[in-house]
């Protein structure tokens, strides 16, 4: 009767502390000399791994455990959000033993603050399930504002004003050469504008004045080439 009970308390043991879900950060040290992003800030992806051979809906969460004042930190998982959202509106299908490497991007913006770090913890849960989760922790640091820009004379500025309920203007200089495409989509990924450039420099005048309030990104395409995202913020 001892063994079996004892069996029963392994079983029992074994099944609540099962596991669904693996995460695993691609760096857990992250700074501007390894992973500044397109958005101008610093980041890493997140690996998730459905561990079960059933399919289940994934969530994903952001817990800030520290983070210098003026700084800001959020993640995308289907879509991009914005610093205030914690859990992820959304739900990501994985089939039984998927891998997904890339959707999970989390990041962190200094803005200008330095020096600047922050630790966050990040976990991802099963929908239906909450407790059956993974997390990892990201420690960011920046000690000098760093920009990096591969595009030698190519420069393009951050939207201003931001946030805006009517005009937005993006100064920008290209290369006599280049071919500049801006696709700007909303935080699904519907393309809500595209604007050609081809004056070598000069302003670019966004009217949002009826756009829906929320979080938008120029996606900035220098011969055909994804070179920047720039963020806007549309306020009612």
């Amino acid at each position: 009767m001892k063994n079996l009970l004892l069996f029963l308390f392994m079983v029992n043991t074994l099944f609540v502390f099962s596991q669904s879900i693996s995460v695993e950060a691609h760096q857990t040290e992250v700074n501007p000399t390894c992973c500044m992003t397109l958005l101008d800030d610093i980041g890493t992806d997140i690996t998730v791994r459905n561990l079960t051979n059933s399919t289940i809906d994934i969530l994903v969460s952001r817990q800030i455990i520290s983070a210098t004042p003026g700084t800001i930190n959020y993640f995308c998982w289907t879509a991009c959000y914005g610093s205030e959202t914690s859990i992820s509106p959304q739900s990501k299908t994985f089939g039984p033993q998927h891998v997904d490497e890339s959707s999970f991007q989390v990041h962190f913006d200094n803005l200008e603050t330095d020096p600047a770090s922050a630790t966050i913890k990040y976990c991802a849960f099963v929908e239906n399930n909450p407790s059956d989760s993974a997390c990892t922790v990201v420690n960011y640091s920046v000690g000098t504002p760093t920009v990096l820009d591969n595009l030698s004379t190519t420069y393009f500025s951050d939207f201003h004003p931001n946030p805006t309920s009517s005009i937005a203007f993006l100064d920008y200089n290209i290369n006599y050469s280049d071919i500049v495409e801006i696709v700007v989509t909303n935080m699904l990924g519907n393309v809500v504008l595209i604007e050609n450039i081809s004056n070598q420099s000069g302003t670019l005048k966004f009217d949002v004045s009826d756009t829906r309030a929320g979080l938008y990104f120029a996606n900035i395409f220098v011969n055909e080439e994804l070179k920047k995202i720039k963020r806007l913020v549309v306020s009612n």
